[in-house]
Order: C-alpha cells, then sequence, then structure tokens
C-alpha cells in the first residue's frame, strides 16, 4: 500500500495515509473460546488490542513510509496463543510505499522536491526509486516563445548527485524525465534517508510541472 504526500514550492506536505485493516478468521481445535485480537506495528506505538466479543478487525495507520516488521496473534480463553509470523526471517514486512507529488502552474523556476526519510522504525531502505517529471514550457505560441534547458538532479542523502539528466524544450512543447533509480540492479542499493529531485531552468520562461516520486518497497524481505 501507498502514503501519498503532496508538497508545494515551501515544502509544506498535505499527507493521505493509508490504513492497514487486519481481520483475523480464528477457531480453537480444543475448543476454547476466542478472547483476543492483537497487532503489534512495529512503528513505534503500542501493541493494539481488541476484545473478539468487540470485532475481529484491527485498524492502524502507519506514520511516514517504510517497512515494518509486525507482529499479531489471538489469545483464547485458555490462555493459548498463536502469533504470526513465527520469525521475522521468513515473512515479508508490512509494507507502506511513499508517492510524493509536485504541481506547479506557470512558474519561472521549477520548485524543487524534498522526499522525507522514511519511519525511523522502517527496518530497511527502499528497493528502488521512480521518477516520472514532466515540465512543458507554457507559453505556447511558436513565433515569440524560447526554448530553455531544464536539467533534473537526484540527490541522496549524502548530498551525491546519483541521477542527472537535461532536455531543452522548445516553447508550447513538454517533455517527461522517467527514471527508476536502482529498479533493475541488484548490485545498486537505495541509501536510507531524504532525497531530493532539483529541478534547474536555463531562462525566464512560463513552465508547468507534474511530478510523482516513488520510494518503492516491493519484495522487501528482512535482511539483518
Amino acid at each position: 500500500m501507498i502514503n501519498h504526500f503532496e508538497k508545494n514550492a515551501d515544502n509544506n506536505t498535505e499527507i493521505t495515509l493509508s490504513t492497514l485493516r487486519l481481520g483475523f478468521e480464528s477457531f480453537s481445535t480444543i475448543n476454547a473460546t476466542i478472547e483476543e485480537y492483537w497487532l503489534e506495528p512495529a512503528d513505534g506505538s503500542e501493541t493494539i488490542r481488541l476484545a473478539a466479543s468487540e470485532g475481529d478487525t484491527i485498524n492502524h495507520t502507519y506514520q511516514g513510509y517504510g517497512a515494518f516488521m509486525a507482529r499479531y496473534g489471538v489469545i483464547d480463553s485458555e490462555g493459548n496463543e498463536d502469533t504470526m509470523p513465527r520469525s521475522k526471517y521468513d515473512w515479508p514486512a508490512l509494507i507502506r510505499s511513499a508517492a510524493y507529488y509536485m504541481n506547479e502552474s506557470t512558474v519561472d523556476e521549477p520548485a524543487d522536491l524534498y522526499v522525507d526519510a522514511p519511519n525511523e522504525n522502517s527496518v530497511g531502505s527502499p528497493k528502488a526509486i521512480h521518477i516520472v517529471s514532466e515540465i512543458t514550457n507554457f507559453w505556447g505560441l511558436p513565433l515569440i516563445s524560447q526554448p530553455v534547458d531544464i536539467t533534473w538532479k537526484l540527490i541522496d542523502p549524502n548530498g551525491e548527485i546519483v541521477e542527472s539528466h537535461t532536455e531543452t524544450i522548445q516553447g508550447g512543447d513538454d517533455y517527461t524525465w522517467e527514471i527508476w533509480y536502482c529498479g533493475y540492479d541488484d548490485e545498486c542499493t537505495v541509501e536510507r534517508g531524504a532525497y531530493q529531485l532539483i529541478i534547474e531552468s536555463s531562462g525566464d520562461v512560463s513552465l508547468n510541472q507534474k511530478t510523482v516520486f516513488h520510494m518503492r518497497y516491493s519484495g522487501f524481505m528482512y535482511n539483518p
């Protein structure tokens, strides 16, 4: 599941978080009564407990994004407890990937997109970064509009440029830069921490920006 973060030029963030809904279907092999369901979210929050008489679904909202080694289980009237996973080494983490957005209209310099670090309780780094960034040279009259050079730079948590691209966009045209960073390279590792997407313009023209920046954890398994 994905948590959504809408940024503006001042780096203010509008957040839309997805809610985990963990449903239980439990029965006792010794004819005991199921008394309680519980969830340890593994995000620094307390264990959530739900009496079976009050329902069979636990809801929890993760803050930020990341991979969380959650545990959950049931307790019956005899005090027996069944817990999943049996071991953190053979069970995938609960995933909350992140999608960051920047949308601007008629600006002379596109705003940089700041992507926050994952939740401090996340157990690993993202698998890949996927960026789709469209810039439109908005002033659309070819006889008077000017071409502009747009440069994208992906900056890692250490301040290093790990990907970059420059494209000349004619007046009235647009260009979309799409990049998978570490998406298909098993030897590439996404450094844990905050990232920046810097977008530079060579001229004083009117631009639109539409950028989506995904932090993807697809296929994450715990690796101590």
